[in-house]
């Protein structure tokens, strides 16, 4: 497992619009910096297991992303591999072994 001190992370998120900072280029250099996302299909629960603070740190950073700059109402994220390594998709790198993960949100805020 990676690990990757929290005190290398910035509480300070920049976004750009265009989203070309996510990920990070140590997240997308590294395939060690992952997400496994597992269904229980006893109880429902979902597990996001991450490798590295640094792959929890850009997960968070491209939802926000999609919050402020988007204006679909979906996001797919999914593993996929090429050439023998995993890429990264939305800013994700999830395991082959992973379920797909889908965000929905509201194409408008109804409030405005």
């Amino acid at each position: 497992m990676v690990s990757l001190s929290s005190k290398k992370l910035s509480p300070v998120v920049k976004l750009t619009v265009d989203g070309e900072d996510i990920p990070s280029d140590e997240n997308f250099e590294n395939e060690a910096h992952n997400l496994s996302a597992k269904v229980d299909k006893d109880n429902g629960d979902i597990y996001l297991e991450f490798s590295s603070r640094l792959a929890m740190y850009d997960f968070a950073r491209s939802l926000m992303h999609e919050a402020l700059f988007n204006e679909s109402d979906t996001t797919e994220l999914y593993p996929l591999r090429f050439e023998g390594s995993l890429q990264v998709v939305n800013g994700v790198r999830l395991t082959l072994d992973s379920s797909r993960i889908f965000v929905n949100y509201p194409y408008s805020d109804p409030n405005g």
